[in-house]
């Protein structure tokens, strides 16, 4: 009998030797399931990873929605589309609520995000935040970092709503949502609830932001190198770690948006989170990375010199680069509620189509 033990991967490695967490970026079961076995803590969702979840699924979620729509003859497309993503939520949130109880809150969530096309509205954001949040104890809320959504973030939490800020690119939305959120705990704490059970994550979309930097780069041609703009997101979070060390602010920060191991390796070591979709898992599973701490590594300074070639890195970078009323219409932000809206409206026609076959 052989003693050789299997290969450890890469992703439970991390967990296991670093205070590095990694989620995973999907609410579909079958992957969920796989990932908490490589030491996932926590799962994110929103309408679009919902519809992919379907897709990955299809003959299940046809009956599943072919029996609301039986059960709710009257609903709209879009109450039952948010049913599917209630369904989805629940069964995703049951499978990490094991890890929720033994870490007696601190691990084990499943993020839900508020319907997109209310970014204008804090008030509706509030909400169906509290809503969601019902679907189970272990269920967080995602919401934008624009100006609506850094209202609606502090009345979330002093309600005892926990918080995943997202649509989030730059140190200044960074920032405001920290602050927002120790104001709202503040809140929760005077109202007597127990604040310290509460975990608060403030999202930055890293591959995004370097995505957004390369994209103008090549329209203002710019002679900056491709390469170098991945260093740009890595910048940004390792700031952002330090100031919210610094500054003792409870929530955690998390890396999401991957589009290339650096996205993950480069934050190892840090009391973060790196959230990742089932199909980078493999390939960071694969890539030999040597998983060792780099988060209080320094980027280079030449490097940061070349990127404030971009005014869009130095407003991403800067403490005061961007201002509340910019929020939205930071580059990177009007991009990606696009798309989020745009998937959106795919979730609800995958619904019209079972109410109102052709």
């Amino acid at each position: 009998m052989s003693d050789t033990k299997a290969p450890i991967n890469l992703l439970h490695q991390m967990t296991l030797e670093q205070p590095t967490q990694f989620w995973s970026d999907s609410c579909e079961v079958t992957s969920l399931a796989r990932a908490i076995e490589w030491g996932a803590t926590g799962a994110t969702s929103n309408p679009v990873i919902v519809l992919e979840a379907i897709e990955a699924d299809r003959p299940r979620w046809l009956e599943v929605t072919q029996k609301l729509i039986a059960l709710h003859p009257t609903d709209t497309e879009e109450q039952l589309a948010w049913r599917l993503v209630a369904q989805a939520a629940i069964e995703s949130a049951e499978l990490l609520l094991p890890l929720f109880v033994a870490s007696k809150g601190r691990r084990g969530r499943l993020c839900v995000q508020v319907n997109p096309r209310n970014w204008t509205d804090p008030q509706a954001m509030i909400a169906q935040g509290k809503s969601l949040a019902e679907l189970g104890e272990n269920i967080a809320i995602k919401v934008p970092a624009v100006k609506a959504g850094i209202e609606a973030i502090e009345e979330l939490t002093a309600a005892g709503v926990v918080i995943n800020a997202t649509v989030l690119f730059t140190l200044p939305q960074a920032l405001a949502v920290a602050e927002a959120l120790e104001r709202g705990l503040k809140r929760a704490e005077a109202a007597g609830l127990d604040a310290a059970a509460m975990t608060p994550w403030v999202t930055i979309m890293v591959g995004r932001i370097d995505d957004y930097l390369r994209d103008v780069a090549q329209t203002e041609s710019l002679s900056i190198d491709a390469a170098l703009i991945r260093h740009a997101s890595t910048a940004i979070v390792r700031k952002a770690y330090r100031l919210f060390k610094s500054r003792g602010y409870r929530s955690t920060l998390l890396a999401a948006a991957m589009r290339s191991h650096h996205h993950w390796s480069e934050f190892i070591g840090g009391d973060l989170v790196v959230t990742i979709p089932p199909s980078w898992q493999e390939r960071f599973n694969s890539s030999g990375v040597d998983v060792k701490s780099r988060i209080d590594d320094e980027v280079d300074q030449e490097i940061i010199s070349t990127l404030r070639a971009l005014p869009q890195f130095v407003a991403a970078y800067e403490e005061d680069g961007l201002s509340v009323d910019e929020f939205a219409h930071f580059g990177a932000s009007k991009k990606t509620l696009h798309q989020f809206l745009e998937g959106y409206d795919k979730l609800l026609c995958f619904v019209r189509e079972q109410m109102l076959p052709r």
